[in-house]
């Protein structure tokens, strides 16, 4: 069966959804596959997006925006746009001949148009969930309101809701009596598989190394972290950003200075033997952030690579965080989850020193990274959901 995807990111974006799609979607015929998006993505190195398509953006009235009626002319943009793009995605979805669309969150109009289509062409539709649909759309009063008011109808309508983690299942259970699959933003673990013996760097530095975006959702736990550095007087110790971020960018957000040395971006087929050869793995959320529920809900990409490299991860994340939920739970990571440098601190001395708890965090990282974040078992799970079977009745849930 033919399965068309919706999504602002896809492949070859290095963003984190366009990596965890390619990971989906890898390995399937690409026959079978229809990508949808608002963005000219082109085609990528692995030859995944056959039969992409470029739809054009929402059709909106754009005058008067000087009369003060920007928040009630956006309101009535946005369902006029979800109708307009349900439109094209129908279109498309009957010349391909697609059995199931599925939507992933991203652009506000994609999950709602894509619901509209499926139901006038007859097919399933999937809701795929990377953050809080709602939650997300905390800057703009009309965008909020609309995803507020959709949210409940289309997840209760949807065949299958997949999230990517247990806090955001747990939500939407508890908010909207919604059963959703989780499939944890998983990792291709086979450059991990080789026990990570005598790989840390021996020329005296301790390197606490971290890989990916530093945006919003980052700057207070980094603050934090150079914070406890800078308290622990030991000039061996250095942070490790390998980021898209300038240098000027990290300084005026107050990021910056010995302690820390910012490397260009380097090739996803890189980043296991730089991971692998930090002392410690350092797993940032903010706690003040825009976007406190949007934070706790998140799922990280980078977990399951962290969890891959056996190596000691440091958590500084809010207590209700699904970060810090799940490294505490399966004691595979250590959480320090108040804003205390000192704390924090006192947990990179522990992890330096105890040999013990280095060689037990990293046992346990390695089995749940394959427990939960195995991109086989993951990719299984994903195309059983949204091409298998469709149930007759969408199934509402009492519990995840």
């Amino acid at each position: 069966m033919k399965v068309a995807l919706v999504s602002e990111v896809l492949p070859p974006s290095r963003s984190g959804q366009g990596i965890v799609l390619q990971r989906l979607l890898e390995g399937r015929d690409p026959r079978d596959i229809c990508l949808v998006s608002v963005y000219p993505w082109g085609k990528d190195e692995s030859g995944l997006p056959e039969g992409q398509y470029e739809i054009a953006p929402r059709f909106a009235y754009n005058r008067g925006y000087g009369s003060g009626l920007s928040p009630l002319r956006e309101a009535f943009n946005i369902p006029r746009g979800i109708h307009h793009r349900a439109g094209q995605i129908a279109g498309i979805l009957r010349r391909e001949k697609c059995g199931a669309v599925v939507a992933c969150t991203g652009d506000l109009l994609d999950l709602p148009a894509a619901f509209l289509a499926a139901r006038r062409v007859g097919v399933p539709f999937y809701a795929c969930l990377f953050d809080h649909y709602s939650y997300r759309e905390w800057i703009f009063p009309a965008k909020r309101f609309w995803a507020t008011l959709l949210e409940p109808l289309l997840l209760r309508r949807a065949a299958g809701v997949v999230v990517p983690n247990e806090v955001l299942c747990d939500d939407l259970r508890e908010r909207h009596g919604v059963l959703a699959t989780i499939i944890h933003n998983s990792v291709d673990l086979s450059p991990y598989q080789a026990a990570p013996d005598n790989v840390v760097a021996s020329d005296g530095e301790v390197r606490i190394v971290y890989t990916g975006a530093i945006y919003e959702a980052h700057y207070d736990a980094f603050h934090a972290l150079l914070e406890a550095i800078r308290r622990l007087r030991r000039p061996e110790i250095r942070l490790h950003l390998y980021s898209k971020i300038s240098a000027g960018d990290l300084a005026k957000r107050g990021i910056g200075g010995p302690a820390v040395v910012l490397h260009e971006v380097i090739p996803p087929e890189e980043i296991p033997r730089v991971q692998r050869r930090s002392n410690i793995l350092f797993l940032p959320l903010a706690f003040n952030s825009p976007y406190p529920k949007l934070v706790k809900t998140s799922s990280t990409t980078k977990l399951g690579e962290y969890l891959g490299s056996r190596r000691p991860i440091l958590v500084h994340a809010p207590p209700d965080s699904f970060a810090s939920r799940y490294c505490r739970a399966h004691e595979c990571g250590v959480v320090v989850d108040r804003r205390d440098p000192s704390i924090m601190a006192d947990a990179i001395e522990t992890i330096l020193r105890d040999r013990d708890l280095e060689r037990g965090l990293g046992e346990r990282a390695w089995q749940r990274a394959c427990a939960d974040f195995d991109i086989e078992t993951s990719r299984k799970r994903f195309w059983n959901l949204v091409a298998g079977p469709v149930p007759a009745v969408v199934q509402m849930a009492k519990s995840c």
